[in-house]
């Protein structure tokens, strides 16, 4: 009788040993599934303008575990084509922005370049004599032709300053480091006509990344580098480094997550024969000694804000002078897409400051 009643006591306390076990794994998987549905329990920002609450109210994000199942089953030429897709809709976007902030838009090439020339209805006095050369983003492989002009119209409109749009070749028919050698080109033929600090360089996303890599290029070859640097957001490293990329996996309504278009790219298709170590690709891995001055931008719930806030770090670890501006409730790139908001007209203003600091 004893034994049977000690036999019982022991599948008691098993079984609440096992009760317990059973709610702690329920709890660890409710707690995962908060974290990765994201953006969807994230309330509206509170302390953001009504544009871009609206904008954040009408475009939430993708769930990341759904964002993620699907990008395990797609092809590159499967996402080729919604690139294609989405360069013709971004196109169209562009030439209303500049039909409406009177911004005209030339084509031309430059030693073989496809680039745009794009000049504002009146241009600042101050900027009479400088240039900003712009590097479309959209992940290495989104933007060419006509929606590479996409940031490019709001730089020229809203600093009334001329601007050059780099068309740079994208993979995968053209990986690393066909781009960087596009930029480096347009670079040498500039600095036959104008003084290297009249100029500045810089880009949003992979733009931003770009500008990285090809300054690091830049230094390499013993060129003259711009009198500053524009660095939105910028993809820093080829690899999933860095909180943001998990913290606001499902926040950032642009991006989602790192396993999607960015592993694609990074994985697959940008680095080539660099490799996705190498400082080019992914610029944080190297020195940023004498770099120009740089204005860096990123938001709270952007999947890339580590990245932007590590190459801060190293800039003023490197002695540059570097401006951090880092604003509530915005995801990727958020400043150049709800483009008509207080903030994205703030963002602009705070570049055009920096411009005509440090240009000379």
């Amino acid at each position: 009788m004893k034994k049977n009643k000690s036999t019982r006591n022991t599948w008691r306390y098993m079984a609440c040993f096992a009760l317990i076990a059973l709610v702690l794994v329920i709890a660890s998987t409710f707690e995962e599934l908060s974290r990765k549905v994201g953006f969807s329990s994230l309330p509206l920002p509170v302390n953001t303008s009504e544009e871009m609450r609206a904008s954040l109210s009408e475009e939430p994000a993708m769930g990341a575990t759904l964002y993620k199942f699907v990008f395990k089953f797609m092809s590159v030429n499967k996402l080729m084509e919604q690139v294609a897709e989405a360069d013709t809709r971004r196109a169209a976007l562009v030439e209303e922005i500049a039909d409406r902030y009177s911004v005209s838009i030339e084509q031309d090439y430059i030693e073989g370049v496809n680039v745009y020339w794009l000049t504002p209805e009146t241009i600042d006095p101050k900027h009479e004599d400088h240039l900003f050369i712009n590097l479309h983003g959209g992940g290495y492989i989104m933007g060419a032709g006509m929606s590479s002009n996409n940031e490019a119209v709001l730089i020229a409109a809203r600093g009334r300053i001329r601007v050059l749009s780099v068309d740079y070749r994208m993979p995968p028919d053209h990986p690393a480091p066909a781009g960087l050698n596009d930029v480096a080109v347009v670079w040498k033929y500039l600095l036959n006509f104008r003084p290297a600090d009249s100029m500045a360089l810089g880009g949003t996303s992979a733009g931003g990344g770009l500008t990285l890599g090809s300054t690091h290029m830049f230094k390499d070859l013993g060129l003259e580098l711009p009198g500053a640097l524009y660095v939105g957001t910028p993809g820093g490293d080829c690899h999933k480094t860095g909180d943001s990329h998990y913290t606001n996996e499902g926040n950032d309504r642009a991006l989602i997550s790192w396993h999607g278009v960015l592993r694609m790219v990074c994985g697959d298709i940008y680095p080539g024969e660099l490799g996705a170590d190498h400082p080019y690709v992914s610029p944080l891995r190297g020195e940023f000694e004498n770099f120009p001055p740089s204005y860096l931008i990123s938001g709270t719930r952007d999947l890339l804000l580590s990245d932007t806030v590590l190459v801060h770090r190293k800039l003023r670890r490197a002695g540059v002078e570097a401006d951090l501006h880092v604003y509530e409730g915005q995801s990727h790139a958020d400043y150049s897409t709800v483009w008509d908001s207080p903030e994205s007209r703030e963002h602009y203003a705070e570049l055009n400051a920096f411009l005509l600091k440090h240009l000379r």
